[in-house]
Parts: structure tokens; sequence; C-alpha cells
């Protein structure tokens, strides 16, 4: 007897066909997967979106759109959460998410207050921070404190690093349905709309990105656009031009390929006349790569075999078209720029090391860097780095050497290009390797630093990893789990939002906010009085809560004190000094309380301080000593030693010009050209000085007598100098000119002028001085010839026609030709109809005997003035009188 297996019990028997409980079954499992396939399009959209948007609202630099597109990456992490793939296979795939999230966490907890005993065990450095924070305002160190020196910042960090993991776990899910080359068309597009953007305003000649953002620092022209600085925008374009060279080496592109190849030249040209070094250097070190990875691939189901053949022609059309166009398009402007030798950034690494040996295990905390670094600076300037320039040391810095580390370890091992099967298709190549070039261009620039970049990469890589789960899925031939129930859903929801809610209410108050504020309640002070110095003071206090690291706020109190004299502003500036290792304008500052409480010497030596930390100060350094004492051997206390202190002597030249002073000034200058031999200004002061004492003759000690003869040899050997150095400067020959005019010469000194007033770029001030030769001939038969050229030369805009007619009237007036002084007035009054030129061309018209013109101008006056002024209306009725007196004569 055959045997054969029992029927299952009827429980488990499967419904008959045409059995309603099949049917409704059916329908269920439809209308789950109709409800997946939209939650995972809506996924999908919110993830272009916030992809998209982040980048063109500025980099999500500014905290509202950093909110906005977090919340959006939140909701498609939370749609992506029922349609991932979640077999055990799958899970190194959400690897780079869960070490995002946990970085957020770690970040979270360094902006954790601590008692200020355990941060003293655990972080010294930081801890004596926290508690010298408040010394200004006699206030002890508080009793909780964090390892980040910027908590509110540090929760910004934290939010970053949270919405970079949603990025990737939402770019993994949706390409675990849809593939790698959505996602990476999302990044491909998005770089394309910057560029596009980039370049419209370059064409617009705008300042304003889209009309609307006024940049906070001065852009290159060429350079407004959605991301400002040129190495974030190299390194967003580099990471789309190799994302579109794997979308265009697909075998069935999802974008028409000519629309891709016309979008990688046009990202490629834009990225290299943006003129950052790096992003134009990695170019040709991801096209290699790209080449070797294509070379080493395997056939697969989006590649055909003829690619080496193509990636040659896209190479030379795509690669060679962009560069050739930016070559050909490029200003002088971006080639400057491109040889530029700045290595300010080689001092800023080295600078660090200090910074590393006091905060090496925890860090500052994440975003804390722009507030502790000035104290560690060692390049010169008033200069502020927000950033270390470097990836690696940032982390390092802000996180402490184990998290670092780890974080760089944990990321490399789950983003190396065997797990993220890079060879697998040209699509994975181009995002990897795009991906690369931008991760080497960080070692030595920060885009990373820009959230709409990093979300980029994040989308980049996250797309190759849930390309991995597609296609591993379908060699398995399993399904996806059930979702995550909704209790979970909901506790994902709530943290999300609470990150959200605690980076909108700490993180509003950052550090250029906190200053912004400052510096408005501050600019109050002066009309507001005790109310308002109250508000700047509580501010002070709020913001070196926030900021207990950073040297500006105590130097703003400081000044602040200063200026009230309601207390002693030197605590505020020994803390501001204690802050920053390059601190001129505080030593400026003590520079004036020391000379006040007459401490003279001190005050100069302060006042060298300030020079050597800050060049720019140079001038501001110059009028106070120049202001405090007259003596060359006392000024000479306020200058640097060697080259650095050439340009204080240059501007102290340039301030004593008092004839007492003329012994001062040719010490200061010549002891400027000793120091700068090939510096233009103390040559020229050395020359006018002379020339000065000429003019006085006998009484001047520096060329009386027989040393006439040696002054005129030095006046002919400086200008001969500054012809060397800068021979298109018109300042030699205006010495040989004045020279001339000493020696009675004024017909030589005006043929000289002439001639030279043709070929230097100072052409206005050199013309100017030529009137004033050919007014010295005797007759002055070249003196309307030479007004005219003046004129002409001028009177290139509104403004600069008005100036140079004014002085010209001006100087008719003083000659005493008052129908000359009258038209050139008219002139000024033409091109530019102020009321302080119709007064000058009223004074005029009245002495030369147009008394009615005079009236006629008065009146023009008078509107301005809005009328009701009795001594101008006065003067219009005398005009007037003189004006009808001789028509009443007999």
């Amino acid at each position: 007897m055959s045997e054969r297996p029992q029927p299952p019990p009827l429980a488990d028997a499967a419904p008959a066909r045409g059995d309603p409980r099949r049917r409704r079954g059916e329908r269920a499992s439809r209308g789950a997967r109709a409800g997946s396939t939209g939650r995972e399009a809506a996924a999908a959209w919110a993830l272009a979106a916030a992809t998209a948007g982040s980048v063109l609202a500025v980099g999500a630099v500014h905290l509202p759109v950093l909110l906005a597109v977090a919340a959006t990456i939140l909701a498609a992490a939370l749609l992506s959460m029922d349609f991932y793939p979640r077999r055990p296979s799958d899970l190194r795939g959400a690897a780079p998410a869960a070490i995002a999230l946990a970085l957020a966490g770690y970040t979270l907890l360094q902006a954790a207050p601590l008692p200020m005993a355990w941060l003293e065990a655990i972080a010294p450095a930081t801890a004596d921070l926290w508690a010298r924070a408040l010394l200004p305002f006699n206030e002890g160190p508080p009793r909780f404190a964090s390892v980040s020196l910027d908590p509110g910042a540090a929760v910004v960090e934290a939010l970053k690093w949270a919405t970079y993991g949603g990025a990737f776990f939402a770019s993994a899910a949706v390409a675990a349905r849809r593939g790698a080359p959505f996602g990476v068309a999302v990044v491909f597009g998005s770089a394309l709309l910057a560029a596009a953007a980039t370049l419209g305003h370059g064409l617009a000649g705008a300042t304003k990105v889209f009309g609307l953002y006024q940049p906070q620092f001065a852009a290159a022209p060429w350079h407004i656009g959605p991301l400002l600085n040129p190495n974030n925008l190299a390194g967003y374009l580099n990471l789309g031009a190799f994302s579109g060279l794997g979308l265009f080496m697909m075998r069935r592109p999802i974008l028409p390929r000519w629309l891709v190849g016309v979008g990688v030249t046009t990202i490629v040209a834009v990225g290299v006349t943006s003129a950052s070094r790096a992003g134009l250097g990695v170019i040709p070190i991801g096209a290699a790569l790209f080449a070797a990875l294509l070379w080493r691939r395997r056939a697969g189901d989006d590649g055909p075999a003829g690619a080496p053949l193509r990636l040659k022609i896209l190479l030379v059309a795509a690669l060679g078209s962009g560069v050739s166009l930016a070559l050909l398009s490029g200003s002088d402007a971006v080639w400057l720029e491109l040889s530029e030798r700045d290595a300010s950034k080689l001092d800023l690494f080295s600078s660090l090391r200090p910074m590393l040996r006091d905060h090496l295990w925890l860090g500052v905390g994440r975003g804390a860097f722009e507030s502790v670094y000035p104290a560690y600076r060692t390049d010169v300037g008033n200069v502020v780095f927000t950033h270390a320039e470097n990836f690696v040391l940032q982390w390092i810095c802000e996180w402490g050497l184990p998290a670092a580390l780890l974080a760089l370890g944990a990321l490399a091992w789950a983003l190396w290009p065997s797990r993220m099967g890079v060879t697998r298709s040209a699509v994975a190549i181009g995002g990897w390797t795009g991906a690369a070039v931008m991760l080497g261009q960080n070692l030595v620039d920060l885009a990373l630093e820009v959230p709409a970049v990093s979300l980029a990469l994040a989308v980049v890589l996250g797309s190759l990893s849930g390309d991995i789960a597609r296609h591993e899925g379908r060699a398995a031939g399993t399904r996806d789990a059930a979702p995550l129930g909704k209790p979970w859903l909901a506790v994902i929801a709530a943290a999300g939002l609470g990150l959200l809610a605690a980076a909108a209410g700490l993180g509003w108050h950052d550090i250029a906010s906190d200053r912004r504020a400052v510096l408005a309640l501050q600019a109050e002070a002066p009309e507001r009085a005790l109310a308002a110095r109250g508000a700047v003071r509580e501010a002070l206090r709020a913001a070196m809560r926030r900021h207990p690291a950073d040297p500006w706020f105590p130097l703003v109190g400081a000044a602040s004190a200063w200026a009230t004299r309601t207390e002693s502003p030197i605590p505020w500036i020994q803390r501001s000094i204690e802050r920053s290792s390059r601190n001129g304008r505080a030593h400026l500052l003590l520079a004036d309380v020391l000379s006040a409480r007459g401490a003279k010497e001190q005050a100069l030596f302060e006042l060298r301080l300030a020079t050597e930390d800050d060049p720019g100060l140079a001038a501001e350094v110059a009028r106070r000593a120049a202001r405090w004492t007259r003596r060359a051997e006392e000024l000479l206390r306020a200058v640097p030693q060697g080259a650095a202190g050439g340009p204080v002597l240059a501007a102290l030249a340039g301030q004593l010009l008092a004839p007492d002073d003329r012994e001062a000034r040719l010490a200061c200058a010549r002891e400027a050209i000793v120091r700068r031999p090939d510096a233009v200004g103390p040559r020229w002061s050395v020359a006018d000085a002379l020339l000065g004492a000429l003019a006085a003759g006998d009484a001047a000690a520096a060329c009386a007598g027989e040393q006439r003869a040696a002054c005129g040899a030095e006046i002919e050997a400086q200008a001969r100098e500054i012809e060397r150095i800068e021979p298109a400067t018109y300042l030699a020959t205006e010495v040989r000119a004045r020279r001339l005019l000493l020696a009675g010469r004024a017909a030589d000194a005006e043929q000289l002028l002439e001639e030279a007033c043709t070929r230097v770029k100072e052409r206005v001030p050199c013309l100017k001085l030529r009137v004033r030769a050919a007014g010295a001939r005797s007759p002055p038969i070249r003196l309307g010839a030479a007004a005219k050229d003046l004129t002409n030369a001028a009177c290139i805009g509104p403004s600069a026609c008005a100036d140079a007619s004014a002085w010209l009237g001006d100087l008719m007036a003083e000659r005493g030709d008052w129908g000359a002084a009258v038209q050139h007035h008219e002139r000024a009054v033409a091109a530019e109809p102020a009321e302080a030129r119709w007064l000058k061309l009223a004074a005029a018209a009245s002495r030369a005997g147009a008394h009615a013109q005079a009236a006629q101008a008065l009146e023009r006056v008078q509107r301005l003035r809005g009328g009701g002024d009795p001594e101008l209306k006065r003067r219009i009725d005398e005009e007037r009188g003189h004006a009808v007196s001789p028509l009443l004569k007999p």
C-alpha cells in the first residue's frame, strides 16, 4: 500500500480557488504593496527636494534652512522604514547611517552640562576656560559646564550628523527599490543647478544671491551663487561632475545622454572658473581613478563592452570641453586667484599642535573651533578662521583624538570600495570617485562643514549602499521584512523632533548672531545712555556664557567700559588678550588706556605690539603715536623691528606734515626706506619734505645754505627710484615738476607734465598739477588748454566731473578770474547739483557781477532747504537789488 502525506489541518489549509478569504488576502497584499510604493515615492522626492533645496538655499548654513532640510530628511527616513530591506545581509548597508547617528549622540554628550569637579578631572584645560570666562564680571566658575566650549553649536552639529545619517538611510532605502541611479542623478542635477545659478549670477553681475541674500563678506565677481565660497562650490561641483560621468556610462541611461554630457561640461567649466586650486587639482586625479576603476569593472548589467572607447570620448568631450570653456572665458581675476601662493593654511595646520595638546582626548566640542582657535593662531592680521581646513584635524580638534580615530576607522570600513560594490556598475564608480575626490580635496578645504555638501555626499554613498541590497535581494529571491511597528516609528519621530527643537532653541544664538546682537545694542548705547549700557552688559554676559573661549566679546566689553568710564577696561582687555595670541585691537585699546594714565612709554610699546599682531593697524598706530609725541626717538618705540615696521614708519611720515616736524618726518621716512627699499611712499615723503625745505629757504635747516644742492640731488635720486619701482605712477613726475616750479621754470614743468600725464595711472592729480604749472607761467597762455584736458579726463562720471570742475572754479577764484570761476562752477552744479556747489556758484557769480545768476543759484539752495531761511532770503533780495540797480541809473 502506497503512503501519502496527511492533509494539513483545516485551519492551515490553503483557501480553494475562488475562496473569499483568498480574494481578501490578495487585495490586502496589493494594497500593502501600493502603500509601500507610495511611501517609497514620497521618500524619494522628499530626499530630492532636501538635496536640491539645501544647496540652492546658500548651502543650508543658516539655521532656519537647516531645520527645514532636517525635518524633510526626517520625514523621508520615517517613510523609508516601511520598505528598507532588513535581511541580516543588509545590515551593513545601514552601518554608515548608524555611525552618523552615533556621532550625533556623542556630540550631544559633549554639550551635556557636567559638575565642574567632573570636568576638571576629565578635561582640565576646558574646565579652566569655563572657570575664567566671567572674570571681567567678577564672577567665579559656574557649577555646571560642558565638554563643549560652545554647547549651542554642538547641538546644531548633532542635528547635522543626524540629518546625514537619515539622508544615507533614506537614499539607501530608495536605491533598494529604484537602484543607485536615482540618488546619483539627484546629486548631479543639484550640482548642475548650482553651476547654472552661479553662471547666471555672473552674467547678470549680481551682488546678491537670487537678489535676496547679501553676502556678509566681499565675494569676488563670478563667485556669487548658492555656494559663495569657491572651495565649497568646487567640491560640490566635482561630486556632481563624476556622478554625471557614471550616469553617462550607463547602458540604459535614465537621462538623455546628450543632456548629461552638456551638464558635465557646464559643471566642469564653472568648477574651473571658481578658481579653487584644490578643487581644480583633484579633477585629473579623479579622472584617472574613474578610468582605472572602470577598466577593472566586471561585466555588469548597465555597462557596454565598448566602455573604454566611450570613456575616451567622454573625457575629451565633457571634461576637455568644460576645461577648455573655462580657459577661454577665464578672466584675469580667475588666473590671479589660481596663481596665488597663499601659505596661510600651512600656518594654520602647524598652529593646531598646541590646541591639540590642550584638548587632545575630548576636544573642544563640535562647532567650537572658531571661538577657541584664536588663542593658538600664529599668523598676523585681523582674521577669523571658522574651521581647520582639514576635516581630519577638524574632527580631532572638536571630537578629540579617540572619537575622531574611531569615526574615521568606522566610516572607512563601512564605505570601503569592496563593501560598497564600487566596480559593480559605472554609476557606482562615478559616485564613489566623486566622493573620494571630495574627501581628498577636504584635506585642505572645508566643504564638508557645509550641510548641503555633506548631505549630497550622504545621498550618493547611501544610493550605492542601497543598490547592493537591491542586487543581493534579487539574487537571493527574498522579500522585505515586515515594517517597523508604530511604537518604534513614534520613538524615532519623537527623538528627531526633540533634536530639531533643541537645535532651534539653543542654536539660534550662534557666535555670529550674538556678535551682531551685541553690536546693535552697542550702537544704541550713546542714545539710550544707562539703559542701553546695561543691555550691552547683559548681552555680553549671556554671550560669554555661551561662548566662553571667544576673545571678541571681552574686547567689546573693554571698549564699552573705556567709552563710558564706568569701570576699568583692564580686566576685559586681559581676558581678550588671553584668548587671542594675535590681538592687535586689544593692544591698541590698552595703549589708549595707558596713554590717558600718563604711561607714555608703555603706551608706545603697546602700539608696537598692536602692529606686530595686525599690520593693518599701521595708520591707526601712526595717528596715535604722532598725537602723543613728535620726537623721532620716541616715535621709534611704537615701530616693530625689521621690515614689519616699514608701514608704520611710512604712515608716521605721512602724519608729520607741519614745518616743525620736518626733521622727524625725514628720519621716519629714511628709516622706512632702509627697512623696505622698494616702498614708494617713504621715498615720496623724503622728496616732499625736502621740497618743503627748499621752499622755506634758509629757514629750513635741512636744505639751508650749502645743503641746497645736496637736497636737490637727493630729490632727483628719490624720483629716479620711484620711477624704477613703479613706472606707471606720476609721483616721480610730480616731484620733478614741483622742483622745476620752485626754480621758477614753470614752462618746463608744464611741458613735462603735459607729456607725462598721458601715460600715468593717476591722470587727474597729474593734470591738476599741470593746471597749476600752466597758471604759474607768465603769461598763462596754456592755462585754458590744461583746464580743458583736466575736465575731459575727469568727466567720466557725474561725481568726478563735479569735483574737478569745482576744483577749477576754486582755482580761478584764487586767481581773481571770476568769469572762468563761474563757468567751472556751472559745470559742477550741472554734473552734481548739491547745495555746497550752488553756494560756490552764487559766490562766484556775485563777484563776477552776474547778480541775477547769483540770485537764481541762491533760490535753488532755498528750495533744497525747504524754504524759511531768513538769512538766505536776505542774500537773494540783495543780489536781486544789485541786478536791478544798473537799470535804474539815469
